[in-house]
């Protein structure tokens, strides 16, 4: 299979143009969606790889030719191998333990785990689904982040997942990762800061928590969001239950959103992020 996904400015016929490129090349169309904001086009679309192209850089050229691509961005991917995902890791292993998990039952496309690198011991999840673990302390350990490019450029991942993996990573370190990293942080900030969001949510009586899950700039956590989700909090609920809920969402929050960037279904634009279903 094969899919791209493009935007340019709107105008009347560009479905039409796409459709009919495609068809010029005997491709049998799988999926397709498209929609408009704020005056620009967006498309994505997935069909059957009849071998009328080598590689991503052979449809580009042909794609370029079209008059649809004057001011427009293209992005193709061939889906001819599994994508390489890095985890990172702290001391909850939820978020770890679920993609684990969706990549073991087929849930997540086409993607493999190649390295989890942690800044607590998690080698024996690790060893269970045969993926390298790599044991990076970060505390009284000024070199933890050139130790982590090491193995990242060893490696060549991707995309880098960060699995409730508590510490900020560096502008140098994200420059030089050189992959798109994927965050999941919990809804309370930055109402509450700190070691105990859910003592101080608890105690102010909130009724709704939630995770967010974005790709990492430089500004913490303020990047483009990929995907959210909310639960309730009942009167009653303890401390422990609400840890409990708000691991649960992390998790499929946070597995969700590689799921769609790893079937290449998220556009980011503009300071945000477009993404198709």
């Amino acid at each position: 299979m094969i899919c791209f996904t493009f935007h340019c400015p709107d105008r009347p016929g560009i479905v039409a143009e796409l459709s009919a490129f495609l068809a010029e090349h005997r491709c049998n169309i799988l999926a397709l969606e498209q929609h408009v904001e704020q005056d620009r086009f967006f498309i994505r679309i997935e069909w059957e790889d009849n071998g009328a192209w080598q590689d991503s850089d052979a449809f580009a050229a042909d794609f370029c030719a079209l008059p649809v691509s004057v001011g427009g961005e293209l992005d193709i991917h061939f889906f001819n191998r599994p994508q390489s995902l890095g985890l990172f890791v702290s001391r909850e292993p939820h978020a770890l333990l679920e993609v684990l998990n969706k990549i073991e039952l087929g849930d997540l496309v086409d993607a493999q785990v190649s390295f989890i690198i942690g800044n607590v011991d998690h080698s024996a999840i690790a060893a269970r689904v045969g993926v390298p673990f790599y044991f990076v302390p970060t505390k009284d350990n000024p070199d933890f982040e050139a130790q982590q490019l090491e193995i990242i450029a060893k490696h060549n991942p991707d995309f880098i997942g960060l699995a409730r993996y508590m510490k900020i990573l560096s502008e140098e370190f994200i420059d030089r990762a050189a992959c798109p990293i994927i965050n999941i942080h919990h809804s309370f900030l930055p109402s509450f800061v700190g070691a105990k969001p859910y003592e101080m949510a608890y105690e102010r009586g909130v009724k709704l928590m939630g995770a967010t899950s974005h790709f990492v700039i430089p500004e913490l956590d303020q990047g483009p969001i990929i995907e959210q989700d909310v639960s309730r909090i009942r009167s009653g609920y303890s401390v422990e239950k609400l840890k409990q809920i708000g691991r649960d969402t992390e998790k499929k929050v946070f597995a969700q959103a590689l799921k769609k960037v790893l079937e290449h279904k998220t556009v980011v634009f503009s300071g945000r992020t477009v993404v198709f279903e």
